[in-house]
């Protein structure tokens, strides 16, 4: 699979599955008081997020905006709406098929042995937790993990990730339970008749 291709298919995972979020979802961030938004969780006040927004009619009214302002104006709704209207998916579709193409596809090119097509799309389905973490993450463990086996690479994420991203005992159930979710996703997917790659289970490397 080239790099396009494989794109696409880490940015159909990240949406199928909704590990990250909904179309219409909006949080506050975890790490200060703005939007997270979205089925990536675009974060605003000069992040991604307001780059989705400026993509979307309307979305400028809440671009540089804090989550409690938006929050304490009654207006979360009307920003979950406009984030699920067919020109707010579209944008998401748009922004996260760039993400995937110029950020996460080139990270996860850098890891020596991600060379098997699912292995690579089940660890670029991570990248929105920061495509460079999991970067550094797999290169710490492939000489001691066979990242080439979509069974082992689930593994270290679900036992692993939440100590090597730093993020503490308070995201491990959560992690463990999105390992899995993208495994059973990963595992399912067709990739053989759009590229010609093996069925799953009857090649080492199917890339």
């Amino acid at each position: 699979m080239d790099n396009e291709q494989l794109a696409k298919e880490i940015a159909n995972g990240i949406i199928s599955t909704g590990v990250e979020g909904a179309f219409n979802s909006v949080s506050r961030s975890s790490a200060g008081d703005y939007p997270s938004m979205g089925v990536s969780q675009w974060e605003g006040i000069g992040g991604r997020g307001d780059l989705l927004l400026s993509y979307i009619d309307g979305g400028a009214k809440f671009a540089g905006r804090k989550y409690s302002d938006i929050k304490y104006n009654g207006e979360l709704q009307e920003l979950k709406d406009l984030l699920n209207t067919p020109q707010g998916q579209e944008a998401q579709r748009i922004l996260l098929a760039q993400d995937c193409l110029d950020r996460y596809v080139p990270q996860l090119k850098r890891v020596p042995t991600l060379d098997d097509s699912r292995c690579f799309i089940y660890a670029g389905i991570w990248c929105p937790t920061s495509e460079y973490v999991v970067r550094q993450f797999l290169t710490n463990r492939c000489n001691r993990y066979n990242l080439r086996s979509l069974e082992t690479i689930k593994d270290v994420f679900k036992n692993e990730y939440y100590i090597g991203a730093g993020v503490g005992e308070a995201y491990k159930e959560g992690y463990a339970n999105r390992a899995e979710n993208t495994y059973y996703y990963v595992a399912a997917i067709d990739l053989t008749t759009p590229y010609g790659v093996p069925v799953y289970g009857e090649a080492g490397n199917g890339r």
